[in-house]
């Protein structure tokens, strides 16, 4: 089922866009519908508690998000959808909206395949081992066998991880087979909501920060280069100081890629983060 009409929840990841939509529609339907009857059908004692909310002046409570559900008349898995997408919208934290992005991409893609195609972009952008797996196919010695791969990638991952981590990248035309090697590379980029990527970059390089910790921990020097420096910079010339991280890994990147015959898979960070807070005004 689709709310109010035509408007479809499950099509949004901001529940003040989706409530601005949805009293659009409503009103469209009906010119009788108003704040007022909002209020009525949700039980809320102010009128103009619908549009201080769309407007982003008041949060929704735990106890307001269940009688918002109520006068939007949503189903039992709406209801909680919205209240994945209440809890998101307003979370301060990254690690709290990525853990209810999480749920809001689960719940979607049980719901369609357009979705379920929508949460595989995501898992390959946000889960470290999709993206070494992809990068795998490109080692001379690759076998297109998950208990070699989860072998090769330090048993970090099971086979069937490694498995159902193929099944999407072929799904999302990211590899193909290959009478050779199995599968081989396809090159094309994901593309992907604002939302979707910024969630998946902190899923992403959360991730690659621990496997690091993990390296420094075990990988003997030889293997391994981990470098830094403590460094003063005016604000105003981060932007430059960021161009030039950027254009390092694109040479690099440009560097590996002109290697043949690769026999393992590295990862390259290079993290630049304020250790001090901006002078008190």
């Amino acid at each position: 089922m689709t709310t109010n009409d035509t408007t479809n929840i499950f099509e949004y990841t901001d529940y003040r866009k989706f409530l601005a939509d949805y009293y659009t529609q409503k009103k469209a339907n009906n010119p009788g519908y108003s704040h007022r009857v909002f209020a009525r059908q949700a039980g809320l004692s102010s009128p103009s508690h619908l549009l201080m909310i769309i407007k982003g002046e008041r949060n929704l409570s735990i106890k307001t998000i269940a009688k918002f559900a109520e006068g939007l008349k949503l189903s039992v898995k709406e209801k909680k959808y919205f209240e994945w997408l209440v809890l998101y919208t307003q979370a301060d934290e990254l690690p709290q909206k990525a853990k209810y992005f999480g749920e809001i991409i689960s719940m979607k893609a049980a719901t369609s395949g357009l979705y379920k195609l929508e949460k595989d972009k995501f898992d390959f952008l946000s889960q470290w081992y999709c993206v070494a797996i992809y990068v795998m196919i490109d080692l001379k010695d690759f076998k297109a066998d998950p208990e070699w791969i989860s072998r090769r990638l330090g048993d970090k991952i099971t086979a069937s991880q490694v498995k159902e981590t193929i099944d999407k990248l072929l799904k999302l035309n990211m590899i193909e087979s290959d009478p050779a090697k199995g599968l081989k590379q396809v090159s094309g980029a994901v593309t992907v909501a604002d939302d979707t990527r910024s969630m998946a970059v902190f899923e992403y390089h959360q991730s690659m920060i621990r496997l690091a910790f993990e390296a420094l921990k075990k990988s003997p020097q030889t293997e391994r280069e981990m470098n830094g420096a403590t460094i003063t910079i005016p604000k105003d010339r981060l932007p430059e100081i960021k161009e030039k991280i950027r254009a390092f890994r694109k040479e690099i990147n440009q560097l590996c890629s002109s290697y043949t015959d690769a026999e393992e898979v590295y990862q390259l960070n290079v993290q630049l983060f304020s250790l001090t807070t901006s002078k008190p005004k």
